[in-house]
Order: C-alpha cells, then structure tokens, then sequence
C-alpha cells in the first residue's frame, strides 16, 4: 500500500488490515439485506409484506449478484417493499402467507 504524503498515525510496516475493496463500476440497484431467508428459499423467494403491514405472502424473486452484506434484487421486488430476512425453518414449505401480530 502507497500512501500519498504522509502515512496516517498508528499504522506500522508489516500491520495487516482488512479492507474491502470494489472492483466494478458504481451502479444503482434495488439491495436485499442478507439473512436467513437465504438458507431455506436459495434466493428463490421471500416473504414480502402487505401495504398494512398485517401479512407477509410468497413472492417469487430474482437475485444477482452479492456482497457480504446484501443482496441485488433482479425482479420480484421494488423500491419499498419490505420483506422478512429472518429464518424460514420454523415455517412448512408450502405456507403461502404469513400473519403478523402486533407487539
């Protein structure tokens, strides 16, 4: 690592960093933060929430490509909408909505 000028405090020769590095053009996309959901649908589907907020039903999704944190969202999913990320293993395979009850 080269550093213009004088290196900052505190870093010494030899030190290891982690650092997180892009290697492709900014673009804009729809992200998905990763969760649980992941293990059970493989990125196939979530469960999305009403406008109410009071049920949560399958929606099919695509995604693209990922980063340790999130998700790109191809289709199924627009600016907005809100989606359980949690776990799924707690729910049969063939739920189509879930209910949600207030605190």
């Amino acid at each position: 690592m080269a550093f213009e000028g004088k290196a900052p405090e505190g870093i010494r020769r030899g030190q290891t960093l982690q650092i997180r590095l892009a290697l492709s053009d900014e673009t804009k996309a729809l992200l998905l933060a990763r969760g649980g959901f992941y293990n059970k649908t493989g990125g196939r589907w979530v469960y999305k929430l009403s406008n109410d907020g009071s049920v949560a039903y399958k929606t099919d999704i695509e995604l693209g490509r990922q980063n340790p944190d999130y998700f790109e969202v191809i289709s199924g999913l627009k600016p907005g909408d809100k989606v359980v990320t949690s776990s799924y293993e707690n729910y049969g395979d063939d739920m189509q909505e879930l209910v949600i009850k207030g605190k």
